[in-house]
């Protein structure tokens, strides 16, 4: 099934997974300074004061999530957190770059909690950083995540944004989605668009 995602090399774009709320406890990373818009920061440092955060240990955030998406993925997840154009939305951090340590916390994205404009900025800004003209987000459709890529003002940008969501209305989708959504970042990272799942939709935002 090809689509207008295959004319987005992978290794050239931004992407934007979003987290899990299974989250494995502890690490041993170090702590580093985030290299964030300041408008950012002081919106999640307020955020973070609300929700529940882990002393135990820092993992790099793309290790520390472990539903079903990141129990699916493969070894595509860690290429593409090594390719280092890879980011994660959060409940607790707003956006994360993969290899960024985090701590354990239980926070589900709200947008009602971030700023307007705030965490839109933050992606346009890291893309633009990067050097990326497309950025391409898997994420559920039904979430605010996928609602957070959709208000991004792409059209007065010079980045094209694209969405992939999984159409299922079958039981189960709790694992389902993910596990789908898993399996088509999966084949549009190793390009194998014949690996694609069912009800895979790809929206190109304005």
């Amino acid at each position: 099934m090809k689509t207008v995602l295959d004319e987005v090399d992978p290794r050239e774009a931004l992407t934007i997974l979003g987290p899990s709320k299974a989250k494995i406890r502890g690490g041993d990373a170090g702590e580093t300074g985030a290299d964030w818009p300041e408008a950012m920061l002081r919106a999640r440092a307020d955020v973070l004061t609300k929700s529940k955060v882990d002393s135990g240990g820092m993992r790099p955030a793309w290790l520390r999530y472990n539903g079903n998406f990141y129990r699916n993925v493969g070894s595509a997840l860690g290429e593409a957190a090594g390719h280092g154009r890879l980011l994660l939305l959060s409940g607790g951090y707003g956006i994360l770059r993969a290899g960024e340590p985090i701590p354990y916390y239980d926070r589900k994205l709200r947008l009602s909690d971030w700023p307007r404009g705030v965490l839109e900025d933050a992606v346009l800004g890291e893309a633009r950083r990067i050097g990326a003209t497309n950025v391409v987000t898997f994420v559920s459709a039904s979430a605010d995540y996928a609602k957070l890529v959709r208000r991004i003002s792409w059209s007065s940008s010079e980045i094209e944004g694209v969405l992939v969501t999984i159409d299922f209305n079958g039981g189960g989708a709790q694992v389902e989605v993910p596990r789908r959504l898993a399996q088509a970042f999966g084949a549009w990272w190793r390009g194998s668009p014949s690996d694609y799942p069912p009800g895979m939709v790809v929206e190109v935002l304005d």
